[in-house]
């Protein structure tokens, strides 16, 4: 029986295995931060597919940012990808709360690469921002905000998935 500090997950031989329970609330807290990352994503990627650069008025480089040749990749405004991306982490992060078939590890490693990938491309934008087009976007800094700690999150989750891996074999 899972301890107080736990909630009941199975492994891949349908067992049942003790979960943290800060892994349940840390699952919870990466969905709602794909899902505001979905939001933001998919605002700029409806307006930058209208040829518009969405209301920008913290900071005014919204315009310069998203219509340099850094805003798209092969045509395609790079909010599209990043909308996807940040479906694919919601996906994730409820796949792992409802424990669909038992995939935690997979949906853990594909979530983490998948993280680290977009907090690379996110890092590589606002260096972009701060050093090449001298702009600043407030969307993309949101952006790349919530991308850092979606990376943060899973990467404690595939840290966490490691050690119990560890201790059951």
């Amino acid at each position: 029986m899972a301890g107080p500090g736990s909630t009941t997950g199975h492994n891949a031989g349908g067992t049942s295995l003790p979960r943290p329970r800060w892994q349940s609330w840390l699952a919870a807290g990466l969905l709602l931060l794909a899902i505001a990352g979905v939001a933001v994503a998919a605002y700029l990627a409806w307006e930058n597919t209208q040829g518009r650069s969405g209301v920008c008025t913290i900071a005014h480089g919204c315009s310069k940012v998203q219509q340099s040749r850094y805003g798209k990749i092969m045509g395609i405004p790079v909010s599209v990808p990043g909308l996807a991306l940040y479906i694919f982490l919601a996906a994730a992060a409820a796949a792992w709360i409802a424990d669909f078939r038992a995939l935690h590890p997979v949906v853990v490693v594909l979530a983490f690469y998948g993280a680290l990938g977009g907090f690379l491309f996110s890092a590589d934008l606002t260096y972009i921002e701060a050093y090449v087009i001298d702009a600043w976007c407030i969307y993309c800094i949101v952006s790349a905000s919530l991308m850092a700690a979606l990376f943060a999150g899973w990467s404690l989750m595939l840290a966490a998935s490691l050690r119990s891996r560890g201790e059951t074999t």
